[in-house]
């Protein structure tokens, strides 16, 4: 009896040991994993005009955009705008699919990127809109310019990948 109390008293304290091992095993590799990729945070407030400039999507050199938010490496924002444009504009936001086999939906080609493009609001000379995305700009496939005044209230977030100590 002494024996059979003494092997479990050993099974025991061998599984309290290995799981207290594991335990601390798996919050090493979560520690080691946050502390390579953090996420910053940056709220995103102001006002601005701005003119606009030809786009630079793939075949849409003669359309005009006024970039409220250029997309950032590994960055996303979200908020809200409210703008007021000289002309009728769409206004789309982007998001960056770089890399990902995308089929059956609008995509743009900027340089080494791809995005696809959701249009929030169509030939629209003033609102306002919440969005998320990659970027957020006011478009025409005219290549007259035009002006628009915006304010924006967000935030930009970005996943940033820290190098080993």
């Amino acid at each position: 009896m002494i024996r059979t109390k003494n092997s479990v008293t050993v099974v025991v304290a061998v599984a309290v040991v290995a799981g207290i091992v594991a335990s601390t095993a798996i919050i090493m590799a979560i520690q080691q994993a946050e502390a390579q990729s953090t996420t910053f945070m940056r709220r995103v407030t102001g006002s601005w005009v701005q003119t606009s400039s030809p786009h630079n999507a793939e075949g849409h050199g003669t359309h005009q955009v006024v970039n409220f938010f250029n997309p950032q490496p590994d960055a996303m924002y979200s908020g809200k705008v409210t703008f007021t444009a000289s002309k009728g504009v769409d206004i789309i936001a982007y998001y960056d699919v770089t890399g990902q086999n995308i089929t059956g939906i609008k995509t743009w080609k900027v340089g080494d990127k791809t995005y696809a493009t959701t249009t929030l609001m169509s030939n629209v000379t003033s609102g306002t809109v919440d969005f998320a995305g990659s970027g957020l700009l006011a478009h025409s496939v005219s290549s007259d310019q035009y002006r628009v005044a915006y304010s924006a209230y967000g935030w930009a977030s970005r996943n940033t990948q820290l190098a080993n100590p």
